[in-house]
Formats: structure tokens, C-alpha cells, sequence
């Protein structure tokens, strides 16, 4: 039985709910690994939250490597499905697997190889640096998951299936929850194994996750088990995925670079304000994490539609995508504003220092929400019509200015001033987009009656 969505008939906010309902709890599953993670490190201590915010940044970028091959292989395989050309489909997939696998060799060497000069580089005490060494060690080793997963999400995502990769994603989540305080502090004759356990239980619930998904479409006769047996990793193809997915890919991945510049300076307020910010970033991930969520299912919708020449159709789901992910921002931002206390003391009961910091993180940082899921609803639109460099080039201008305006504010307050640089950028980037979108619609040739060229 064909669970796929049809995109391309029917009310355009019922297929967008029901097509991001899934994405968006899958969203909030990749974010538990991480709270998971965090909340049983936290007690061990300050100083292995600290590390693992600073090996988190490894894993940041890794993600932001895999958006090559997803959002590339995502747009151009909705719009090739769109059309209804299920050769062309099955060749997109297969080449955006190769790629990620290939990209996943390459960047678990490179963490391996020069994992010590990283983390010598934010000059921390050195048993942070000994507890981040021991995560990144076991987690390079998983990358090959890391980045196969989401691809496999995504094939099924941009097919209008967005139901099992959800399933499969939570099968992932309850391991890690079950492994997670067993590998860090051990049962009766098993001696836990701290931190390491920590990232050899997330590794193995990502492949677990990995064989899941193997199973489930080498089983059935989907267009992706087709892909795999018939199709094609194209030079052609290889190209355009990558030069469509390179500008997200570059926009996250600067981003991550922008964070660790501004976790050093973080730093010289000592590990504390790095264990703040790991753990009020995973926090804040409540909103960006199922945002992005979101964005996929926008992304799917718009780019089948835009494929199929349904113009207005395109117009629905922009109007209709963007109230969702403005909705998740408030509310967001009502959570973090509200609860900032009562949702540290969750990691960290015992220290009330850090308690009180991460409560001012969460304060500065709840005004942003709304605009930040703005930015990332109006990225997905964009990239659904083929443009991934507009909301790459403004995400990057903005990015870099956190680095100046949190020199400025630190004279004045502290620490505080790098966070505050973070929301008054935030606050920017969704404005600009907004405006940007406006003018596409407004002067593309998309919307007015001429027929898309993919």
C-alpha cells in the first residue's frame, strides 16, 4: 500500500500538517539524542557537559556536511517525482547515498586525525580535554550512520512519506534512552563506561536505525529499493546535487565556525558558560530542530508543486508554511521565557551557579525564537524553488557580524553580550528573509505563468 502523500492535489495546510507532523517529532528525536545525552552527563559533572559542548561542535559540522547531499538529492528528487519521472528519481537518490557516504570516510578520518589540535584550541582544563577526546574518538567512528540516516530520511521525505522514517527515528531514541545511563554508570557486574558510553550508545542506536531502514525498503517495492537495484550515480547528477546543496551546506557549516569562535571567547569566563551553552543550545533546539522539521516538509511540497508547473499551489504552501513554523517560534519562545529555571535545574540540580547562568541564556535567547523559525520556514521555501545562496548569503553576513557585535557588548556585559549578539542576529535574519521572499514573489518569473526550468 502506497503511504506516500499526494502534494499535488487536494488542501495544501492538511498535506503540509500531515507531512510535518512526523518530520517535525523526528526533528525532536535527533534533539533527544543530544538532551538525552546531556541530562545523564550532567551528572558527572560541570566539566564533561563542557566537553561535550565542545566535541558538539564536531558533530555540528558533520551535519552540516551531510546537508550537501540531503537538501540537494531532497529538492531535485521531489521536483523530478513531482513531474512524474520515476527514472530520473531513482538516479537522484542513488547518487545523493554515494555521496554521503563518501562523505562520511572523508570527514571521520580528518576528526580523527586532528582531533587533538581542536580541542586544544579552546583551552580548557585538562580533564574537559580528556572527556571530549574520549567522545570524539567513539563518535568519528560512527559517522558512517550519522550520515547515511538522514539521507535515508529524506528519500522517503521528498516521496511525500514522511510517517516511517519517523518510526524509524523513534526506535533509535528509546535504545539510546535504555543504553544511555547503562553505558555511562554500568549495571550490577558492568562497569559503566562515563563519557565513551555516552557517545557508544548513540553510535549503536544510529545503526541500529541504519539497519532498520535497510530492511524496511529492501523488503518492499518502493521507488527507493528501486533506486539502490536500478539506479544510476550520475557525474551529472553528482554536480547538481552538490552545487544545489553547498550553499545550505555552507551557511551551517560557517555557522558552526562562527559558534566555536564564539565559545572561545566564551571560554575566558572559564567551562562554565560552555556547559551553559550546551545545554541551553540543546534547549533552544526545541524550536530550530522541529522548525527544520518543518522546513522539509516545505521544502517537499513546494519543490513537487513547482516541478509540476502548480503555481498556485506553490503560493498556498508558502503563505501556509510560513504560519506553522511563526506559530513554533512562539511558542518556543513562551517555554524558554517561562521555564528557563525549572529546565536547567533538569541538568544540572546541583549547581546553582550554573542554573542561574543558563536561566539568563535561555531569557536573552527566548526573543529570538520567533524570528529564527521564520528564517528557517522561508530557507525551506527557497530551497525549494531552487535557490539555496539567498538565505545562505544572509545567514553567513549576519553570522559573521556575532563575532564583532559580541567584542563590543563582552566590555560591557560579559558573557551575556555573546548571547546577546546571537539574538540581535537572529532577529535580523529573519526580518531580511522575510523581505527578500516578498520581492521573489513579487519579481520572479516562477509566479508569473512561465513554466519552472529544472
Amino acid at each position: 500500500m502506497n503511504k506516500n502523500i499526494d502534494l499535488l492535489n487536494g488542501n495544501i495546510r492538511k498535506a503540509l500538517l500531515k507531512l510535518s507532523a512526523p518530520l517535525a517529532a523526528t526533528a525532536f528525536i535527533q534533539m533527544a539524542y543530544t538532551l538525552v545525552d546531556a541530562a545523564w552527563i550532567g551528572r558527572i559533572g560541570t566539566n564533561a557537559v563542557a566537553a561535550i559542548g565542545t566535541a558538539g561542535f564536531v558533530v555540528w559540522i558533520s551535519q552540516s556536511i551531510i546537508m550537501i547531499p540531503k537538501i540537494g538529492m531532497g529538492v531535485l528528487s521531489s521536483q523530478y517525482y513531482g513531474r512524474g519521472d520515476r527514472k530520473e528519481t531513482r538516479n537522484i537518490i542513488k547518487t545523493g547515498m554515494e555521496i554521503a557516504l563518501i562523505f562520511a570516510i572523508v570527514f571521520s578520518l580528518i576528526v580523527l586525525l586532528f582531533r587533538s589540535q581542536y580541542i586544544s584550541f579552546y583551552g580548557l582544563e585538562e580533564e574537559v580535554n580528556n572527556y571530549a577526546n574520549d567522545y570524539l574518538v567513539v563518535i568519528a567512528m560512527g559517522f558512517i550512520f550519522t550520515f547515511i540516516n538522514p539521507i535515508f530520511s529524506q528519500a522517503y521525505n521528498s516521496l511525500g512519506n514522511s510517517v516511517i522514517p519517523f518510526k524509524i527515528n523513534a526506535i533509535g531514541l528509546i535504545i539510546n534512552i535504555i543504553l544511555d545511563p547503562i553505558m555511562i554508570f554500568g549495571i550490577r557486574d558492568f562497569q559503566g563506561l562515563g563519557i565513551r558510553g555516552a557517545a557508544l550508545a548513540t553510535v549503536f542506536s544510529n545503526f541500529i536505525v541504519s539497519i532498520i531502514f535497510i530492511v524496511d525498503f529492501v523488503r518492499k517495492d518502493e521507488l527507493i529499493k528501486e533506486s539502490i537495484e536500478k539506479g544510476i550515480a550520475e557525474n551529472k547528477w553528482m554536480k547538481r546535487i552538490i552545487k544545489l546543496g553547498f550553499p545550505s551546506a555552507l551557511l551551517n557549516g560557517f555557522h558552526a565556525f562562527i559558534t566555536i569562535i564564539l565559545s572561545r571567547l566564551m571560554a575566558e569566563f572559564g567551562a562554565r558558560p560552555i556547559a551553559v551553552y550546551s545545554i541551553g543550545s540543546q534547549m533552544e533546539s526545541l524550536s530550530w530542530m522541529t522548525t527544520e522539521g518543518v522546513q522539509v516538509a516545505i521544502s517537499s511540497i513546494i519543490a513537487q508543486n513547482y516541478g509540476a508547473n502548480h503555481i498556485d499551489r506553490v503560493r498556498k504552501g508558502i503563505r501556509e508554511g510560513i504560519r506553522l513554523v511563526a506559530m513554533i517560534g512562539i511558542f518556543a519562545f513562551f517555554v524558554l521565557f517561562i521555564f528557563r529555571m525549572q529546565l536547567f535545574k533538569i541538568f544540572v540540580p546541583e549547581d546553582n551557579k550554573t542554573i542561574m547562568l543558563g536561566s539568563k541564556y535561555l531569557l536573552i535567547l527566548s526573543f529570538s525564537q520567533p524570528f529564527m523559525a521564520i528564517e528557517i520556514g522561508i530557507t525551506g521555501i527557497f530551497n525549494g524553488l531552487s535557490d539555496t545562496k539567498t538565505p545562505a548569503i544572509v545567514g553567513n553576513i549576519m553570522n559573521a557580524f556575532r563575532i564583532p557585535i559580541s567584542l563590543i557588548l563582552m566590555g560591557t556585559f560579559g558573557v551575556l553580550g555573546v548571547w546577546m549578539s546571537m539574538t540581535i542576529t537572529s532577529v535580523l535574519k529573519g526580518i531580511l528573509n522575510a523581505i527578500l521572499l516578498k520581492n521573489n514573489i513579487n519579481n520572479s518569473i516562477v509566479f508569473n505563468n512561465k513554466t519552472p526550468s529544472l
